[in-house]
């Protein structure tokens, strides 16, 4: 079974190529003077302010990025969290740092792509390396190291109680059904025991 970093790994190469042709691939409509439509990433569609590249939309391009990068940091580390869920130690440790460098290489490669796609949109021609390595936005980067780091001292911090009460208020509704059921039935197991037990005495 694949770990929980790789499978994380596979699913952002996806989203990588989803954007990349679904959102990243729009904008360079503008190059042909027509107007651009795309997802705002907070449940809308956000139109470009005029059909060039000016410095409201630029300012619209990457305010958008900065939603979905946001959002995709806040939801990752909803599914670490999740993955986590009642193990502790090295292996704790291992899902958060497994989760947040797939998350780290996934923003630092959109973020390339971002940048890369606005200078083309600009009629610059193609960034060189040196560029692309300047647009490099560190505080994302930070952003995800904090996370990281606050989520171990969490979990380090809490009792098994707290642990335990945490992971089934997260829980879906259908684990909490088997979770129901698996107690029944190790009570009717007990009582059986109990019963036979109760005709040998």
């Amino acid at each position: 079974m694949a770990s929980f970093g790789k499978k994380l790994a596979g699913e952002f190469d996806a989203e990588f190529t989803r954007l990349a042709n679904d959102w990243y691939l729009k904008w360079h409509e503008l190059a042909r003077g027509e107007p651009v439509e795309v997802d705002d990433f907070r449940g809308g569609l956000l139109r470009a302010p005029s059909t060039a590249f000016d410095p409201i939309t630029e300012h619209a391009y990457w305010a958008a990025i900065r939603r979905y990068t946001d959002g995709k940091i806040a939801e990752t580390f909803a599914r670490i969290e999740s993955e986590i869920g009642w193990q502790t130690g090295e292996r704790a440790a291992r899902t958060a740092e497994e989760g947040a460098i797939a998350l780290r290489n996934f923003l630092e490669r959109l973020q390339r792509h971002a940048a890369y796609t606005e200078y083309r949109l600009q009629a610059r021609g193609y960034p060189d390396e040196r560029y692309l390595a300047s647009r490099r936005d560190d505080s994302v980067l930070e952003e995800v190291q904090k996370r990281k780091v606050a989520l171990l001292k969490k979990y380090a911090s809490m009792s098994w109680a707290q642990r335990i009460a945490e992971a089934v208020a997260r829980a879906p509704a259908r684990w909490l059904l088997w979770l129901g059921l698996g107690l029944c039935t190790l009570a009717g197991g007990i009582a059986v025991v109990f019963c036979y037990a109760s005709n040998f005495s």
